[in-house]
């Protein structure tokens, strides 16, 4: 199974094209070798004009192009996150794949009292989160971790990155300890709730919290929705 869900509300859909080419390239990387175009033009054809909703799409491990439309969750704007205790991804460049493991490592975090997991490298270095990507503002600029720290692509990261450089800002690839980001604002992104301001940690860094600039940055990502057409 690979997939791309993303989310929208009233016509408004976080950017679909980035969404959909990432879907492409992976199905193609796994194999896929009809046309997708069609299918692809019908998914943006049924979404809801109207309403909150988090649609998937599946490349099934029998080959079939699904679409599952799915109500949106409740969406917040903070998160609490825990440091994950092991890596189980196997597919950790592959949306999709991996989502039963990322789900048990998120259960996990939750037992403890926070909303997400972070995995870390052998060294201890942040690398992504079970269904987060992760940037920080410190010293004048965002950072988040290196091409060296495999993972997905994240659409919500690609926006953020366009955002900050848009207001003069610079976007540093950057290795890190959670005990480095102390004192940090510290971002989670992802398609369904955008840009989360990280208030706290289990056990991990004690975090900056600037709930005017996390306005701020929600403002310019939601400006860079997509209507979806007629």
């Amino acid at each position: 199974m690979w997939q791309i869900p993303t989310f929208f509300q009233t016509e408004m859909l976080s950017p679909i094209r980035s969404h959909l080419d990432r879907f492409t390239a992976s199905a193609v990387f796994q194999g896929l070798v009809r046309p997708i175009e069609d299918f692809l033009a019908a998914v943006t054809a049924t979404l809801p004009r109207e309403g909150q909703f988090f649609p998937r799409v599946d490349l099934t491990e029998r080959g079939e192009l699904e679409l599952r439309l799915r109500p949106a969750p409740d969406l917040h704007e903070t998160i609490t996150l825990a440091t994950a205790a092991s890596d189980p991804r196997i597919e950790p460049r592959i949306k999709g794949p991996d989502i039963p493991a990322l789900n048990e490592l998120r259960s996990l975090a939750q037992s403890q009292g926070a909303d997400d997991a972070v995995i870390v490298d052998a060294h201890g270095r942040i690398v992504d989160g079970s269904t987060t990507c992760l940037m920080w503002f410190a010293d004048g600029a965002f950072h988040l971790p290196p091409e060296e720290a495999v993972r997905v692509e994240s659409v919500t990261v690609a926006v953020m990155t366009e955002i900050a450089h848009s207001q003069g800002i610079p976007v540093l690839k950057t290795w890190a300890t959670p005990s480095q980001l102390s004192g940090t604002q510290l971002y989670a992104l992802n398609a369904l709730h955008g840009i989360r301001a990280v208030t706290s940690w289990v056990n991990g860094p004690d975090l900056s919290v600037d709930l005017d600039a996390l306005t701020q940055w929600r403002s310019h990502y939601a400006d860079s929705a997509e209507r979806l057409p007629r």
